[in-house]
């Protein structure tokens, strides 16, 4: 039995993993109209991804859902690399990073799907369980047209979404629809053994701490633990070998750790084990019309450093408030074109960073003197933290040539991730980036600019509405007529940052977190608002 049903101005979503909640969050609390489905019949109850980094907290905090990840995780500030044959300890040290978020958090991949979930059901979302993808076809006009499965009763439907969003992993069906290429390489030989599981106590030294993640690194395997919330603890194993024929029982592991920990540890009843392979792999495209790839449906990476999820979020983030904006009629079509020109080349340099740690970590067969070179080699540490936080990645390479008669400013600019700072003991900027929409946010020094801030403000408020919400910041001192709700900083932070040398600064930030435009603000207030004109609509 089949059925048809007409949604062209809906969303389907395909797969309620992390990435598929996150998107279905940022649609939802923009007013779009989803449909979620994915074809298992219950949610997973077994977690693989188990860091949620620097850059995904930040972005979780401006959808309003951070509370519960800092709640639930466990906080860790270290990644300890430990090499067999020597004493020396390299560490990744994440506790001098620029962020509210100096960390990352350990929590079950299970557990992250859930607060998703729970969020993602309180904005009136609801996940079709048992419903997979069969097939899509596309008409003269772009318009798709998808048929979806009961995978319990075998019942077909047919469905014709405005926009198709493929967040259906490694295997993806939508990923099949794009025409587009898959560059693809093995880490050939290498397979990956894991389990959650209690350790306990032997000896009065215990040998793993919690705060971070260990790796202890011979020729021939490296081995992962840390700790999860729950008394449990994360252990990997990576070592030569066919993933299909690899030893996965309790007393391997076992073996494993005694080699490393002499006895000192002994594990508990097994609560979850797997095992898997890896490898790289990147779309050509992420986008064919109305049908769309986010998170692993597009790009696949080594799991060095635990960048896989957390990518994947950021994707959704990325593509969740441009396709709003188009959905409403805010912004031309084309602004989507700049999903894949900004997301795609971060998969890059995830892939790229993910590889180098890969060489050090997993390069199982290779000296270990060699390994440990690359990571004593100068900046090794710091560029390999950047990078996995995800701090590291903007971008100013896909930011468009300064619109004409804009005075740009040095420093920040179109492009770059918009650092967090505190505005007043009580207010930080990121607390003024939850609304959902771009910010507008003018460094205010110049009392002589009032009257020229206020009318743009006016101007901005006629053609936006509440689409745009502006932060007017005075410096401390400041004396003379002010705009209208300007705040009065306490310090010099906010200006030093986003302001100008010698006047007024306005700086664009995207729903995001990301800045859309930073210029000054010129007594020919048009100016500004048409940078903002352009960047938003």
């Amino acid at each position: 039995m089949s059925s048809s049903r007409a949604a062209r101005d809906s969303v389907l979503i395909v797969g309620a993993g992390p990435t598929g909640l996150t998107l279905g969050i940022e649609l939802l609390r923009r007013g779009v109209d989803i449909r979620l489905i994915d074809r298992l019949t219950t949610p997973v109850t077994t977690s693989r991804s188990f860091t949620v980094h620097t850059r995904t907290l930040e972005l979780l905090e401006q959808a309003g859902i951070v509370d519960e990840f800092q709640d639930r995780g466990l906080r860790g500030e270290w990644m300890d690399y430990r090499f067999a044959g020597s004493t020396e300890k390299v560490r990744l040290d994440f506790t001098g990073l620029d962020s509210r978020y100096p960390y990352f958090r350990t929590i079950g991949q299970r557990d992250t799907e859930e607060i998703l979930r729970r969020h993602f059901t309180a904005l009136g979302g609801t996940v079709d369980w048992h419903t997979e993808l069969v097939s899509v076809t596309t008409g003269l006009h772009g318009e798709v047209t998808a048929i979806v499965r009961d995978t319990n009763s075998g019942e077909t439907e047919t469905v014709h979404p405005g926009w198709l969003i493929g967040c259906d992993g490694v295997h993806s069906t939508v990923a099949g629809h794009l025409g587009a290429q898959v560059g693809r390489a093995e880490y050939v030989g290498t397979a990956m053994r894991m389990m959650d599981v209690p350790l306990r106590r032997q000896s009065p030294d215990f040998p793993v701490e919690v705060g971070g993640i260990d790796y202890r690194i011979t020729r021939d395997h490296m081995l992962l633990t840390t700790a999860l919330p729950g008394g449990v603890w994360r252990v990997l194993i990576s070592e030569p070998g066919d993933a299909r024929n690899i030893d996965a029982s309790a007393a391997a592991f076992q073996a494993v750790l005694d080699e490393h920990f002499g006895g000192a540890v002994r594990l508990g009843p097994p609560e979850w084990t797997t095992v898997f392979r890896t490898r790289r792999r990147l779309t050509s495209r992420y986008r064919n019309g109305r049908i769309f790839v986010c998170g692993d449906a597009g790009h696949e990476r080594s799991p060095a450093g635990g960048q896989g999820m957390n990518t994947s979020m950021q994707d959704a983030f990325n593509l969740g408030w441009k396709l709003a904006a188009v959905v409403h009629g805010h912004a031309r079509e084309s602004l989507l074109d700049s999903y894949e020109a900004e997301r795609r080349p971060i998969a890059e340099q995830v892939i790229a960073g993910t590889h180098e740690l890969h060489s050090v970590l997993m390069d199982h067969g290779r000296p270990v003197a060699e390994r440990l070179a690359i990571a004593r080699e100068p900046g090794f540490t710091e560029r390999a933290v950047a990078r996995i936080s995800a701090l590291a990645f903007g971008y100013g390479h896909a930011a468009e040539e300064s619109a004409p008669g804009r005075q740009p400013l040095g420093g920040l600019s179109a492009g770059d991730r918009a650092p967090d700072v505190e505005i007043t003991p009580r207010l930080r900027l990121y607390e003024r980036l939850r609304h959902g929409g771009h910010t507008l946010l003018v460094a205010h020094r110049d009392p002589r600019n009032a009257v020229n801030t206020s009318a743009l403000l006016t101007r901005v408020h006629r053609e936006f509405g509440a689409r745009v919400e502006p932060v007017v910041v005075l410096m401390p001192g400041y004396h003379g007529p002010a705009p209208a709700g300007a705040v009065a900083a306490d310090s010099r932070r906010v200006h030093d940052l986003y302001g100008a040398p010698d006047g007024d600064a306005v700086c664009l930030i995207r729903p995001d977190g990301y800045i859309g435009a930073h210029s000054c603000l010129l007594p020919e207030q048009n100016t500004a608002f048409v940078t903002l004109r352009d960047t938003v609509s």
